[in-house]
C-alpha cells in the first residue's frame, strides 16, 4: 500500500489539532514546548502540502476555515484510532501500561486526587496519565476521557460508576470580614451580605446555594454579590480567605483554613447537603488493566474512613 505522508506527519497532525482547539499558534507552542515560529512554519508546510488554507489568521487569534473544520474532524478520528491501537497492544501485557485520560473538577483534583498520584505512580510506573480539569463533564456520549470523576453522573447515564467519596457544602467567611459585616446567623441574613457568586458558563444567573430546612427539605437560595467567578470554585475560596465576603464550597476545600482559624464555618444547622463523588468509565473500558488499576486505586484511597454519613441530605448536582 503506497504511503501518502512522511514520518513526521503524525506530529504535524497533533500540532494542527492543538492549534485548532486553542485558536492560537502561541498557545499551541506553549503546550508542545516549541516556538510559535515553529508552529506557524509547520502549519504553513501542511497547508502547502494539502493545497488549501486551514486557518484564517488575525493579529491575536486564528480560526479554522471551512476546509480546516473538515480536516480537523478527520485528524481527531485518525489520532484517536492511533491512540486506541497503541493502548490495545499495551492491554495485552500482564503489567498495566499505556495512557489513560482522566477528566475531573479542578478543586477535587488539586486537593483530593493529585496528592495520591505519587503513590499510584510508584505502584504502576508504566501507566501514563493525561488530566483534563473541567468544572462539569460535557453533555455528550463521549466526554473525551477514559475515566471521569464527577458528581454530575446524570450526564453519563450509560457509564459504569463507583461511589468513592462524598463532600458537604460549607458556608465560610474570614474573621476579618465578619468583624465588620452584619450578623450572619440564619439563612435570611445572607440578603445583607456581599456573597461571592459562581456561574456556570452557559448560565447568566449565579448558582443558588443549597440548604436543608428542619424537615429535611432542600431549598436553593439566591444570593447577592458584586463579584462572580465562572466555573472556578477555588477562586471563591481565595477571595473568601482574603475577606471579600461569604462563599459556599465543598468541605474539603475549606477544612484546613477553618481548622487554623483563617475561615469561619457559618450556618451549620442548615449545611448538611452532600454530594456523592463517583469514578466512572464506559462499560467496556473496565476490560483494560490500566483503567481497572486507576479506578480501583482511587476507590480504595478515597473511600471515607467512617463510611457515608447517615444524617446528610444527598442531592444530585443540578
Amino acid at each position: 500500500m503506497p504511503r501518502h505522508f512522511d514520518d513526521l506527519m503524525l506530529g504535524t497532525l497533533e500540532l494542527f489539532c492543538h492549534a485548532a482547539e486553542l485558536q492560537s499558534f502561541s498557545q499551541a507552542a506553549g503546550v508542545l514546548n516549541i516556538s510559535p515560529a515553529a508552529v506557524s512554519k509547520t502549519i504553513h508546510r501542511l497547508e502547502q502540502k494539502l493545497g488549501c488554507a486551514l486557518f484564517v489568521r488575525t493579529t491575536r487569534h486564528v480560526r479554522l476555515t471551512e476546509a480546516g473544520e473538515h480536516y480537523l474532524s478527520y485528524c481527531k478520528t485518525a489520532l484517536s484510532a492511533m491512540y486506541d491501537a497503541e493502548n490495545a497492544l499495551q492491554d495485552l501485557k500482564t503489567i498495566p501500561a499505556g495512557k489513560i485520560r482522566v477528566c475531573l473538577p479542578n478543586d477535587y483534583a488539586y486537593l483530593k486526587v493529585f496528592p495520591l498520584i505519587p503513590k499510584f505512580r510508584r505502584r504502576y510506573p508504566q501507566i501514563e496519565i493525561d488530566f483534563s480539569l473541567r468544572f462539569r463533564i460535557p453533555r455528550q456520549e463521549n466526554p473525551g476521557c477514559d475515566i471521569v470523576l464527577t458528581s454530575w453522573l446524570n450526564y453519563l447515564p450509560d457509564w459504569v460508576a463507583t461511589k468513592i467519596d462524598y463532600s458537604v457544602f460549607w458556608v465560610v467567611a474570614s474573621p476579618d470580614y465578619l468583624k465588620k459585616a452584619p450578623p450572619l446567623d440564619t439563612i435570611d441574613d445572607l440578603r445583607n451580605h456581599n456573597c461571592l457568586q459562581m456561574h456556570l458558563s452557559d448560565n447568566v444567573h449565579p448558582l443558588r446555594w443549597p440548604f436543608v430546612l428542619d424537615n429535611n427539605e432542600v431549598v436553593h437560595i439566591e444570593t447577592q454579590g458584586d463579584m462572580a467567578f465562572f466555573e472556578d470554585v477555588m477562586a471563591t475560596y481565595y477571595m473568601a480567605l482574603n475577606g471579600n465576603g461569604p462563599a459556599i464550597m465543598h468541605d474539603f476545600i475549606a477544612r484546613k483554613a477553618v481548622d487554623n482559624g483563617q475561615l469561619v464555618r457559618l450556618l451549620k444547622p442548615w449545611t448538611r447537603v452532600s454530594h456523592i463523588h463517583y469514578i466512572a468509565c464506559a462499560a467496556d473500558a473496565m476490560k483494560s488493566p490500566r483503567i481497572r488499576a486507576f479506578t480501583r486505586f482511587l476507590a480504595e484511597e478515597l473511600k471515607p474512613a467512617d463510611g457515608f454519613p447517615q444524617d446528610a441530605v444527598i442531592i444530585p448536582v443540578r
